[in-house]
């Protein structure tokens, strides 16, 4: 597979680098343009050059590549909100006091124990015009409704950065929110908001069918478990969908068919191809044919909430569609390529959402992969014919997926082709089914039976997936998988794959060379992780966690047993290549090198003969703050998570008198001290 044949691939990936590029410089919208026009005067000279003499198409060919970085580049810069006159962050409203803010509800997020959580298109800040979106958490003890897509809020409340992670290696919830454009937060509660008016645009239009669409269900008796199912499948939305289903579907290896993507789509489309195959027949019938089949997707694509992986995959099928009636070979490569680049040109952002990429990274492992395996063995039988296609096509896809999802998810499920031997099918029948019903119900047809049928569908793919999920042997868990480890395999599997399609001395040398890179990546981050030694003080809500890396040994301190199933516990020992050692509870006076750190607990005990270099106050500890730091000269106060907060904030004060240095872990996270 020669990369030439294929130019839309080269030139998406240097648009794609282009992209990752400026996410990490952050250029302003003027200095983005200056580089593509820098870049675009060789592209213009070596065109014309390339006409009069081909001696030119090597150079054309690299200024092409570097003029798609540049515009990579300029589409991330275009697109970033805070590069825009009109966002709020460029006007003058007040960070750290209450502001008056007017927007309205756009989409509705996973809630939490607590709240309620949304997304909210601002439309003014302190009664002047401006733009952007904002994460709006809505107390659930003070809420009197949930709201609703297209409530216009008013509310009288400060404007906040999202809590960035607090604990080495935690998910960082405020890096992941920005790839969505939304920056900031707003905390509603206590009356500080109301509703103001609706606002009757397309998202509420489409909230309306939604909601038709799961009344029509709710009516037919359907339990809650399985309405959340269909509310997946069908509309997108995973809100409602309890933990422990979840956990079982991710642990069968069957997660990704809770997510509309090319498989949903794909089934779709080939279903409606065959419901509209006598208009085929009609004049014009093959160009209204394509034509039906792209509204229909679209459609589709709005009512599920259009987001990354339902956007993709309608804009490929909505390419392999045109291509099945243009009498015209299509080349598959071309056709993905070309798809990414148009998606990337009106939102950069897709590139980073994990849905998209490990879209895509199936959609070409399977048709890169899926054919090698039809060479060694075609079936005759047509039925055992579906299942080793479906057996086959699992294997690619997982073949492709396997580096992003052990980096993101950090477990592999061992027995995922079991899973989808029997998931896809009933996939294809839930599906079905359910648009049938939805679209008879659409002419006040309501066929129970039918109903009751995609029920029990439902119902006996959760039990399997439950079945499937129990065997937790299979199930590999707390994979480390780092940044570096995860491009050297990416790499290792693209030159393996291209050498079987092509076996060449080239070949087995590019595949030899990214093997051993990878396996010196996994060699270089245990040496990295195993020479880092440090101490360190965890932030966790009311409980105090210490941990000492000592190698690539990890000793616990703490009082709690059950510390190291401690989320924040595995995601540091997961990550730094280790092994817990020991669990200890915690001590009065650690020695860290040379100097040392008082744990002053509940019982507020702190006489020692020697002072302390650092003071760690847990538990809350009834003391006189001013005449400990008077008595213990300590060189830095640390509070953790398990302090009340007036307490911190009443003991910073002090310190801030005293110019001694204060570090509360809930505001400002971890703490760390070097043992090198």
């Amino acid at each position: 597979m020669k990369v030439i044949k294929f130019p839309t691939i080269l030139i998406t990936t240097c648009l794609i680098l282009g992209i990752l590029v400026s996410n990490e410089i952050k250029p302003d919208f003027s200095l983005a343009l200056l580089i593509v026009f820098i870049a675009f005067i060789p592209f213009l000279i070596l065109y014309f050059l390339l006409k009069k003499n081909l001696k030119f198409r090597i150079s054309f060919g690299i200024s092409s590549y570097l003029l798609a970085f540049t515009i990579g580049i300029f589409l991330f810069a275009l697109h970033y909100p805070k590069n825009q006159a009109s966002h709020y962050s460029n006007s003058a409203y007040r960070s750290s006091e209450k502001n008056l803010v007017s927007g309205i509800i756009s989409e509705k997020l996973k809630p939490n124990q607590f709240s309620f959580k949304y997304f909210m298109k601002v439309e003014s800040i302190n009664e002047k015009a401006t733009k952007g979106k904002l994460l709006v958490i809505l107390n659930k003890k003070d809420a009197e409704k949930e709201f609703e897509i297209g409530d216009k809020i008013l509310a009288n409340a400060i404007i906040k950065p999202i809590i960035r992670p607090h604990n080495p290696y935690q998910f960082d919830y405020a890096a992941y929110l920005e790839k969505k454009d939304v920056f900031d937060q707003l905390y509603l509660e206590n009356q500080n908001y109301k509703v103001i008016a609706k606002q009757e645009n397309l998202n509420f239009q489409l909230e309306k069918i939604r909601n038709k669409v799961v009344a029509f269900f709710e009516n037919e008796n359907i339990p809650p478990e399985r309405i959340n199912i269909i509310k997946a499948l069908f509309l997108g939305q995973r809100q409602n969908i309890e933990q422990e289903t979840l956990d079982n579907y991710s642990k069968s290896g069957a997660i990704h068919i809770l997510a509309i993507s090319g498989l949903h789509i794909g089934i779709l489309l080939y279903f409606f191809k065959a419901l509209l195959k006598p208009i085929e027949r009609i004049k014009y019938g093959r160009v209204i044919t394509p034509f039906l089949l792209i509204v229909i997707l679209w459609s589709f694509a709005l009512l599920s909430g259009l987001s990354a992986s339902v956007v993709r995959a309608v804009t490929m099928f909505t390419f392999v569609s045109i291509g099945m009636y243009m009498n015209r070979e299509t080349n598959i490569y071309n056709t993905l390529g070309s798809s990414i680049l148009i998606l990337l040109l009106f939102k950069p952002n897709f590139i980073f959402d994990v849905g998209f990429q490990l879209s895509y990274c199936a959609v070409f492992s399977i048709v890169t992969i899926q054919p090698l395996f039809s060479k060694l063995w075609t079936p005759k039988n047509k039925i055992i014919g579906y299942f080793y296609d479906i057996l086959t096509v699992s294997f690619a896809a997982q073949i492709g997926v396997l580096p992003l999802s052990i980096y993101y998810f950090h477990q592999f499920p061992g027995l995922f082709f079991i899973t989808n031997l029997v998931i896809i099918p009933l996939l294809t029948l839930i599906l079905i089914t359910g648009m049938v019903s939805i679209l008879l119900s659409v002419f006040s047809i309501y066929l129970s039976f039918l109903v009751e049928f995609l029920s029990e569908l439902i119902g006996f793919m959760n039990n399997y997936v439950g079945y499937v999920s129990s065997f937790e042997q299979f199930i590999i868990k707390d994979i480390p998988f780092n940044s570096l480890i995860l491009l050297s395999s990416l790499f290792a599997i693209i030159s393996i794959i291209l050498y079987i399609k092509k076996p060449t001395s080239r070949g087995i040398t590019l595949a030899l060379i990214t093997i051993l890179v990878f396996q010196l990546s996994i060699i270089g981050s245990l040496v990295f992780h195993r020479t880092q030694n440090e101490f360190i003080i965890f932030q966790y809500p009311k409980k105090t966690i210490l941990a000492s890396k000592e190698n690539n040994s990890i000793f616990l301190h703490s009082n709690d047993s059950l510390v190291n199933s401690n989320y924040v516990v595995k995601n540091y020992i997961q990550n730094n290549f280790g092994t817990i050692d020991s669990i200890v509870p915690l001590q009065n006076v650690y020695l860290i090198k040379k100097s040392k750190l008082l744990v002053i607990d509940e019982k507020g005990i702190y006489k020692l003969p020697e002072k302390p270099e650092i003071v760690l106050l847990t538990q809350s500890p009834k003391i006189n703050f001013e005449r400990l730091l008077t008595e213990l000269e300590p060189k830095i106060i640390i509070a953790d998570g398990s302090n009340y907060k007036n307490l911190i904030e009443s003991w910073e004060k002090t310190c801030l008198k005293k110019n001694i240095p204060f570090h509360s872990t809930s505001e400002k996270g971890y703490y760390r001290i070097s043992l090198d």
